[in-house]
C-alpha cells in the first residue's frame, strides 16, 4: 500500500512502542506519552513528533525517510530523571523493529541519531528540563 503521508502513523507507531514497554512505562505513566500535551500536564512526560519527512520510494513501493523527535520532560530536581527517561527511550527505540500501519515491507528500521542538549526553562517558578532525542524511522 503507498502513502503520501506517513507522519500520523509514524507518530502512532513510536507511541504505541513507548506505551509497550515496561522500562518507559515504570518511568513515564502511558496517559503521558503522546504527541502534544495540554498546560498543566504532570510532569515527566513524552511528547512524540515527526519533524522532517521525505518519499523513500524503493522499486515502487511508497515508502517514507523521517525524522521523529521524542522530548523528555521533566521537572525533577537534576538531571538524573531526564537521563533515566532518556536511556530507557533510546534502549525502546533504536535498532528495534516498529510496526507501522500501511507499509507492508516488514516492521519499520529506526536508528538513534542524536540528543540534544538539556534545555531548561522556569514555568510557574518550576525548572523544568527538555531534552530531545532524534531518531530516524524509514518504512516501506
Amino acid at each position: 500500500m503507498s502513502r503520501t503521508s506517513g507522519v500520523g502513523t509514524i507518530t502512532d507507531a513510536v507511541i504505541d512502542a513507548l506505551c509497550a514497554s515496561p522500562e518507559v512505562t515504570a518511568l513515564v505513566p502511558a496517559s503521558r506519552i503522546a504527541n502534544e500535551m495540554p498546560a498543566g500536564t504532570v510532569r515527566p512526560y513524552l511528547v512524540v513528533d515527526v519533524a522532517n519527512e521525505n518519499d523513500d520510494d524503493t522499486m515502487s513501493l511508497g515508502g517514507v525517510d523521517a525524522v521523529c523527535s521524542v522530548t523528555v520532560v521533566s521537572d525533577y530536581r537534576g538531571s538524573w530523571e531526564i537521563g533515566q527517561i532518556a536511556s530507557a527511550v533510546r534502549a525502546a527505540l533504536d535498532a528495534q523493529p516498529l510496526t507501522v500501519e500501511g507499509f507492508v515491507d516488514g516492521p519499520a528500521d529506526v536508528t538513534y541519531e542524536q540528543a540534544l542538549g538539556e534545555i531548561r526553562e522556569q514555568v510557574s517558578g518550576v525548572t523544568v528540563r527538555r531534552r530531545p532525542l532524534w531518531f530516524r524511522v524509514r518504512a516501506l
